[in-house]
């Protein structure tokens, strides 16, 4: 921020005008804080990051208010998919070489 307020504790006002700035500047018409912090949590749980782990970020009580909050790909959801299906699959190839 610049002017008189430089170096003051942010308000929401100041908040609000660096969204302003940053949205017009991408080219975006209707995002907001609120908007922001699920695509934050979001993009964090696509990276791998444990639910619970996002859950604190987020500062929720309930997981399940995480998992409301999350917005997940359709293809991060699939690749989630295949991966366990591939250790599923490798675990009954080890359990079967294992009886023969």
């Amino acid at each position: 921020m610049k002017g008189p307020r430089r170096g003051q504790p942010l308000s929401e006002d100041g908040l609000d005008e660096i969204i302003r700035g940053a949205r017009g500047r991408a080219g975006l018409a209707n995002v907001g804080c609120h908007g922001l912090r699920h695509t934050c949590l979001t993009r964090l749980r696509e990276a791998g990051m444990a639910l619970e782990a996002v859950q604190a970020q987020a500062g929720h009580r309930s997981i399940e208010s995480t998992r409301l909050y999350l917005h997940l790909a359709n293809d991060w959801l699939a690749a989630e998919y295949h991966r366990a299906a591939q250790l599923i699959d490798a675990s009954r190839d080890v359990a079967d070489a294992v009886a023969r």
